[in-house]
């Protein structure tokens, strides 16, 4: 085995590492750690929740507890560790006073407080640093966290459950259920790893969902609706569940009535909340992703504004005809000025199929 393909092994492993935290560590990103020396495993670790030690912190002392000597191993990380102080000390200190000999660095880190002033620290203390191991799946793993950082936005999934023709709900707003419980399990733990979920406020009304991981998974995302009149019947179930103070209004400051910690108000624009004052409020509150999960009128303005990073269709083998499509109020005039979808993969899911697009 060459020294190439050992690093990326390795690298794949602290990736793995790093998925065990998802939906419990955001707003920092998903890491990942191993330490190598005398041609085995010595330590590993992951950031398991926001707050907690990082990857590197955990591998490290896991590589100790065991009894190992650090001196001349070989670190590997999927992020540049960190420089500063947070709400733990920096990474980089910790590395530097166990004479590490070498680190594999997937990407460096894009926030401000770091963007390479760690590897500078780790070459000016005898470290060798090798960066751009699996490079992009480094980026893939932590999308997230680098749009946040980098574009001061979350990244926004769009989740559409659909017919064949095209259809979200029948005419009459009735959409339980179009896809399988196979699908809907996939839901469950695409949620798993985003800190919020928006729905508008017909899905709210006509289908009363629980948005939730049903207990599958050890977090919930929060659980944004918007109601701009404050209309929603309080009775509905996100409303009244165990995670009630998970749910917040997205109301008109129109209707502002009283403080209301779970609510959040907004200019109005023709009757409408704006949309990009609601992706500030969420940057402001520190949601890095957000799953909408519908309806058409969300879908529309999020494809209007070009505000979604990727989609996921789950297309069920149903003919419904006359209903609701998802994007029932987006208008264009020319096909020129059609929203262009990449694809990036597809796959069965019971008798549904469930397609993957970028932007």
């Amino acid at each position: 085995m060459n020294n190439i393909n050992n690093d990326e092994i390795l690298m794949k492993k602290c990736i793995t590492l790093a998925k065990r935290g998802a939906g419990l560590v955001s707003p920092n990103p998903l890491v990942g750690c191993i330490i190598y020396k005398s041609d085995k495993i010595i330590g590993q670790g992951y950031h398991k929740k926001y707050g907690d030690n990082h990857a590197e912190i955990n591998a490290i002392n896991d590589a100790i507890s065991s009894g190992n000597n650090l001196k001349g191993s070989t670190l590997y990380v999927n992020l540049e560790p960190c420089s500063h102080f947070g709400k733990t000390p920096p990474c980089v200190t910790e590395i530097i006073k166990q004479k590490i000999k070498k680190i594999y660095i997937g990407i460096e880190d894009p926030n401000p407080l770091v963007n390479g002033e760690s590897i500078k620290l780790l070459v000016e203390n005898g470290i060798e640093v090798f960066i751009n191991v699996l490079e992009k799946e480094c980026k893939e793993l932590n999308k997230f966290f680098i749009k946040f950082i980098s574009n001061k936005k979350p990244y926004i999934t769009l989740k559409i459950a659909q017919s064949i023709d095209g259809k979200i709900a029948l005419y009459n707003h009735q959409s339980k259920y179009i896809t399988s419980e196979k699908s809907r399990d996939f839901v469950r733990k695409l949620r798993a790893h985003y800190d919020g979920i928006l729905i508008g406020k017909n899905t709210a009304k006509y289908d009363n969902p629980h948005l939730t991981t049903h207990g599958k998974f050890k977090n919930n995302p929060k659980r944004f609706v918007f109601d701009r009149n404050l209309k929603l019947n309080p009775n509905l179930t996100i409303f009244r569940d165990e995670n009630k103070l998970n749910t917040y209004r997205l109301t008109s400051d129109r209707f502002l009535k009283h403080d209301d910690a779970n609510s959040a108000y907004f200019r109005e624009k023709k009757n409408r909340l704006s949309i990009n004052e609601i992706i500030k409020y969420f940057y402001r509150k520190k949601i890095t992703s957000i799953l909408v999960e519908g309806g058409a009128d969300i879908f529309s303005q999020f494809i209007h504004h070009g505000l979604f990073d990727d989609i996921y269709f789950i297309v069920a083998p149903k003919i419904i005809g006359k209903g609701i499509s998802p994007f029932d109020n987006f208008c264009i005039n020319d096909i020129q000025s059609s929203k262009v979808l990449k694809y990036v993969k597809s796959f069965q899911s019971d008798k549904d199929l469930i397609i993957y697009y970028t932007k």
